[in-house]
């Protein structure tokens, strides 16, 4: 995944001349902790919710007073593994991102690297918890196995503490009248419950 494929692009920005204070409402409004600065259509710094928080006290100060200047950057085409390296080593909160030719197209912060990550590994979606009775002679790998073929994603599996020949599965994304024909097809005697259909086949 690359950093372009989870940055938010086009963010606000502000310039090193813009008050302190309206700087600050601007955070506040959008409810970001961060905004890059240009001058000149040139990144030039970045201003956190802190930085100005702490100059408030004193409104003859501008965003260039308190900015970080030539902010540490990261290319759009980099994998957001190294955005997310820079983060935790340097301890930022955000990264404002450039293209090659050195222009800012978006930024990145801790949040929106969580949620490509998310998105990758689809945990935004809800899993359903399946339950499957596997009577003896019939083997729990194989099962699964057929449900790794009509499932998106196998989240995991654990047994039940009250029978031996039950488990559950937390899938994602399952096509439940393709497993029923492949378990079928397997002549497997298991019987699966799952929520969204409430149903009980045996096979």
């Amino acid at each position: 995944m690359l950093v372009k494929n989870c940055m938010t692009p086009n963010p606000l920005i502000v310039t090193p001349g813009e008050d302190v204070k309206n700087a600050f409402h601007l955070l506040k409004k959008h409810s970001i902790r961060q905004i890059p600065v240009l001058k000149d259509e040139r990144l030039v710094g970045i201003v956190t919710d802190r930085d100005l928080r702490m100059a408030l006290v004193r409104p003859e100060l501008t965003v260039g007073d308190v900015m970080s200047s030539n902010p540490m950057t990261i290319i759009e085409d980099a994998p957001v593994e190294e955005a997310a390296r820079m983060i935790r080593n340097r301890k930022f909160n955000a990264l404002p991102v450039v293209s090659k030719r050195g222009e800012l197209v978006g930024i990145i912060t801790v949040t929106d690297i969580f949620d490509g990550l998310l998105n990758l590994l689809r945990f935004h979606e809800e899993p359903t918890r399946v339950q499957v009775k596997i009577p003896e002679g019939v083997s729990l790998v194989d099962v699964i196995r057929v449900f790794q073929v009509c499932t998106e994603k196998v989240l995991s599996f654990s047994s039940s503490r009250e029978s031996s020949d039950t488990y559950y599965l937390w899938v994602i994304g399952c096509d439940f009248d393709k497993l029923d024909r492949k378990l079928k097809e397997k002549k497997f005697d298991v019987s699966v419950n799952y929520l969204e259909k409430l149903t009980d086949v045996k096979h």
